[in-house]
């Protein structure tokens, strides 16, 4: 018979020992930092019907959306995001009192350009927090509040967050002088910075100004841009060098959330919040505020760790009833964030056992032990196979990245004991069975 060479899908990736554990660790963390801050889990279906996730969420990503039909012939697709779900959910349960606070962990896929090194797969982990009925900033204070404690419950290096407000990027838009049918091609642009830097932004404009509708984007449109996304300096200054020049209802309302938001930062001295003229998140569902998290360290991950915005205008239009529904969020990736604890911390457990049973013509009795042990909280494996040689149990062990072993014989049995080897130092101990849950645990911890 010839042999099977089943591959794995494109752009995917299977996860497994160090690398599945962390990731537990990861979302275990999240998930007790979002509960500590009021947000409830819920769990949207992967698969949603093709229009609902088509409604919102930009041109650019309609074209990475995984696409099925079922056997009745209906139009499906995988979700490529969890906020246009959420809509969906609001929308079809009226029971749904606001404000209305909520989290969710789970896959989601789009089928677009991969980059495994910078954590980008065609399947990956958002970790989601979105806060629904509230109009305030206090609403954004709140999520960078919480975005600080779960970088430092995580042991991330610095970071920066990035803020912005559609609205703002707007007056910009105005203030350059750019027409309304090009705003929307120009911000998809504009969202490319951290990929291709702000002279390949330069470029896309280029490009888009020669496409048909180029008289709608000029030269002179693309430098007073250019000129004012360039700006840098402290959060005051770029305020009122903005303050300065725009001069729309739209853009000055988005200089005003922003400035409340700058406030807020500074009343809880999250001093790593910074104003970026520049930055676009590219769904068009976004309508004030935006969010991106860097790391300032980006030799181990250029592209952002965390991002957001609000979007006050989806959930509403979802319902139907025209009523608008204010809502922000922001959304955790998996990937990048193992990818820089893997990088800080060397030496990541192999396994989640902290103790390997090997019986020696004690199985009876050691399976007994390894209940007792497991029901007061202790990680236990057993050599599951009869008679096996003790020094194959222990490779196995090692081979596992297990470092203790407890060996039964009918000495111990006699004794109450077990034989505890840490095969990191070679060493072992013979302990109480009463004693061992501390002994192990305070070996673990040293």
């Amino acid at each position: 018979m010839a042999k099977n060479n089943f591959q794995k899908a494109k752009g995917v990736k299977d996860w497994y020992r160090k690398d599945s554990i962390l990731r537990n660790r990861i979302k275990n963390t999240l998930r007790n930092v979002f509960e500590r801050y009021g947000y409830n889990p819920i769990e949207t279906p992967m698969i949603e019907r093709t229009d609902v996730l088509g409604y919102k969420g930009g041109g650019e990503i309609q074209k990475e959306v995984f696409s099925v039909i079922d056997q009745g012939g209906r139009k499906l697709a995988l979700r490529f995001d969890q906020t246009v779900p959420l809509a969906r959910f609001y929308s079809t349960n009226n029971d749904i009192r606001l404000p209305f606070k909520r989290y969710v962990i789970g896959e989601v896929f789009r089928d677009g350009p991969t980059q495994p090194e910078q954590g980008r797969y065609r399947i990956f982990t958002q970790c989601d927090i979105d806060i629904l009925g509230v109009k305030e900033m206090t609403a954004e204070a709140e999520l960078l509040s919480l975005a600080k404690d779960a970088f430092y419950e995580l042991g991330l290096g610095d970071v920066e967050v990035n803020i912005n407000n559609r609205k703002l990027l707007d007056g910009i838009l105005d203030y350059a002088g750019i027409k309304e049918s090009a705003k929307n091609p120009a911000i998809v642009a504009l969202d490319k910075m951290d990929k291709i830097g702000i002279e390949g932004v330069r470029d896309e404009l280029e490009n888009l100004s020669r496409d048909v509708n180029g008289a709608d984007l000029t030269k002179d449109n693309i430098n007073r841009l250019m000129e004012t996304i360039r700006l840098k300096g402290t959060n005051d200054y770029l305020f009122n060098e903005l303050s300065r020049i725009i001069e729309s209802e739209r853009g000055k309302e988005g200089l005003k959330e922003i400035k409340q938001l700058l406030d807020y930062s500074k009343a809880m001295d999250l001093d790593f919040v910074k104003l970026n003229p520049s930055l676009a998140r590219g769904l068009d569902y976004y309508t004030g505020t935006t969010i991106e998290v860097y790391l300032k360290n980006k030799d181990i991950v250029k592209s952002a760790i965390l991002a957001g915005g609000r979007y006050d205008n989806m959930v509403g239009e979802f319902k139907g009833d025209g009523k608008e529904v204010p809502a922000v969020g922001m959304s955790f990736g998996l990937e990048r964030l193992a990818m820089i604890i893997d990088n800080y911390e060397k030496d990541l457990p192999q396994t989640t056992t902290e103790l390997y049973l090997i019986p020696l013509k004690t199985t009876d009795e050691c399976l007994k032990i390894a209940r007792e042990l497991r029901s007061k909280g202790l990680n236990i494996d057993i050599e599951l196979r009869e008679n096996r040689k003790i020094g194959k149990s222990i490779n196995y062990a090692e081979s596992q990245g297990i470092n203790y072993v407890g060996i039964i014989g009918q000495d111990e049995i006699k004794k109450g004991t077990v034989m505890i080897k840490d095969l990191r130092k070679s060493e072992q101990e013979e302990v109480k069975l009463e004693a061992i849950i501390g002994y192990v645990k305070a070996k673990i911890n040293k």
